[in-house]
C-alpha cells in the first residue's frame, strides 16, 4: 500500500469512528462530555474500581475527550467540498488536509495511550477479565447489546 493510501485510510478511518461516536453519544447523552462520564460510571460500577483506579480511569476519560475535541477543532467539511467542486482537484491542498488531521492525532496518541496503559495496569487480573468480556458483550451494538 501506498504511504499516502495508508493516511487516507486512517483519517478517515478515525473521523468515521470518532464521528460515529459522537453521533450517538450526542442523540442518547446531549454532549459527549455527558456520554463519556455515563461510560467511566458505568465501567467503574462494573469493575468495583479503587479510587486510584477511578482516578485513571478519569485521566483516560479526559485524554478521549481532548483527542475527541482535537478532530474536530478544524472543520473540513467546506474544504472538501471545495475540494469536490473545483473544476480541478487540487491533490496537495487534499493531502495537506490529511497530513494536518494526522499531524493533530499524532500528538495526541502518546498521551492517550499513556492513559490507557495506567488504566490497564492499575487493573487486577479479574478486572481486566472483566472488562473484556464486557467490550465482547458490546462489540458490534453501539451499546445494545444482547444478553
Amino acid at each position: 500500500m501506498k504511504r499516502s493510501t495508508k493516511i487516507i485510510t486512517a483519517v478517515a478511518l478515525t473521523v468515521g469512528l470518532v464521528g460515529g461516536a459522537a453521533a450517538i453519544g450526542k442523540s442518547h447523552f446531549g454532549s459527549h462530555e455527558k456520554r463519556a462520564g455515563y461510560v467511566a460510571a458505568y465501567i467503574a460500577d462494573e469493575l468495583e474500581l479503587d479510587a486510584t483506579q477511578t482516578q485513571a480511569l478519569e485521566v483516560l476519560k479526559d485524554q478521549v475527550l481532548t483527542a475527541h475535541q482535537t478532530v474536530k477543532a478544524k472543520p473540513m467539511r467546506e474544504e472538501a467540498m471545495a475540494l469536490l467542486n473545483a473544476e480541478t482537484f487540487d491533490r496537495a491542498q487534499a493531502l495537506e488536509m490529511i497530513t494536518s488531521k494526522t499531524a493533530s492525532l499524532n500528538e495526541q496518541s502518546p498521551e492517550l495511550v499513556n492513559a490507557l496503559g495506567d488504566f490497564l495496569d492499575s487493573l487486577n487480573s479479574d478486572q481486566k477479565s472483566e472488562i473484556t468480556e464486557i467490550m465482547k458483550q458490546h462489540r458490534g451494538h453501539r451499546g445494545r447489546h444482547s444478553r
